[in-house]
């Protein structure tokens, strides 16, 4: 498989060439474009810097543009984030070449005189291919890691880069690599801190589930890092128990998580999932007692909005994504986390354990309902005892 997808790889860097070869470069000036197209955790850990980094340029009377995920552009553009927001499909990208040239044609056309990516763990067919088309004279990224790029990939798109920005070899929490990257492109007093989501005024478009409630996210974006559905099951019974509502969230896919929920606690469920937008899932959550999730973006959403937080966390990217460090200390809002700690941690989720294709891995399975109840409750207690104070 991996020699395919690199066959294939290989195979699409040589037409991007001959299609950009054939459309020269016209440099129009005064445009930056930012590229980062991976998922919506990364982009709201990314958050804070984004809006620095967009505003610096602004402030040079640039217009800046924004190539994301289509998972999230819609939010981007809701915020108010960027000039202009493009929305790619990476999928469709890698897969699809009318799809794929029409993209690197309109980038190519677009003249941009910088063009960054901040992204740590780079892709060469999606987002350094972006970089390249673009031929901007000022190029610039991250040095990186191996992690989703083959070392002689890396090497030659290395090449399509005018500056690379020096990367700790390190393991650094994502909030402390983006606050690195920042600090290393000039802004020296940068530091990794929560982001913080502002409110949007959406209200009138959606009505939030009546209070006291607690939000289960029970998907990711892979069934290996799933927490089994009914042991969320069980943590919902014992919070309805408290009198809490229970709000089942998520996208399309995960329709069938929430239907086994409905069907384990009839009448305590408000099904959610795929009735919201991101903007009004982060409403959802900020007015929510508590979120029980697998380490995916509601965590991240969550603890921007200032929810507490309890992630079920495997080992594949354990420190990365959570726990959280930050520079600047707000420990009453960091997420919480519960993890069944094993040698092989860090693995880059490649499990050395059995496991079903559409089943958990074993550092996700091993996790009890009675250690993340444990934590529930004391979450819960916590937040009752600030609330009385």
């Amino acid at each position: 498989m991996n020699i395919l997808r690199n066959l294939r790889s290989l195979s699409l860097a040589i037409l991007d060439g001959l299609v950009l070869l054939i459309h020269p470069f016209r440099a129009r000036g005064n445009k930056v474009l930012v590229v980062r197209t991976d998922a919506i955790g990364d982009f709201v850990l990314w958050l804070d810097a984004a809006k620095t980094l967009i505003a610096h340029y602004q402030t040079q009377g640039r217009t800046v543009v924004l190539i994301g995920n289509e998972a999230w552009t819609e939010w981007a553009e809701e915020m108010k984030l960027a000039d202009e927001v493009w929305s790619i499909d990476p999928i469709r990208f890698f897969r699809n070449l009318p799809y794929r040239c029409k993209w690197l044609l309109r980038i190519r056309k677009e003249g941009f005189d910088v063009v960054i990516q901040p992204t740590f763990s780079r892709f060469f067919q999606i987002g350094d291919s972006l970089v390249r088309a673009s031929a901007a004279p000022e190029r610039i990224g991250s040095e990186g890691d191996l992690n989703n790029i083959h070392p002689w990939f890396n090497l030659w798109s290395n090449h399509w880069y005018t500056r690379l920005i020096p990367a700790a070899s390190r393991s650094l929490m994502e909030l402390r690599r983006n606050a690195e990257f920042m600090r290393e492109i000039g802004f020296t007093d940068f530091q990794a801190r929560l982001p913080i989501i502002p409110q949007l005024s959406i209200e009138h478009l959606f009505k939030l589930p009546q209070r006291p409630y607690a939000v289960i996210f029970p998907a990711a974006g892979w069934a290996g890092r799933v927490w089994p559905v009914e042991n969320y099951a069980e943590i919902a019974r014992r919070l309805a128990g408290l009198s809490l509502k229970i709000v089942v969230a998520g996208g399309s896919e995960d329709s069938l998580l929430a239907d086994y929920l409905v069907v384990a606690l009839p009448g305590h469920i408000v099904d959610l999932v795929d009735k919201t937008s991101l903007g009004v899932l982060a409403e959802v959550l900020r007015a929510a007692d508590i979120v029980v999730t697998n380490e995916t973006s509601a965590a991240h959403i969550g603890a921007a909005v200032g929810v507490p937080v309890v992630c079920i966390l495997g080992g594949g990217h354990f420190g990365r994504f959570v726990p959280y460090e930050i520079d600047v200390q707000d420990d009453s809002k960091l997420p919480f986390f519960v993890a069944q700690h094993m040698p092989c941690f860090n693995c880059n989720w490649k499990c050395i354990y059995p496991h079903s294709n559409d089943g958990p891995v074993k550092c996700i399975e091993d996790i009890s309902v009675e250690k993340v109840w444990k934590t529930v409750e004391m979450v819960l207690a916590k937040r009752n005892n600030t609330f009385s104070e």
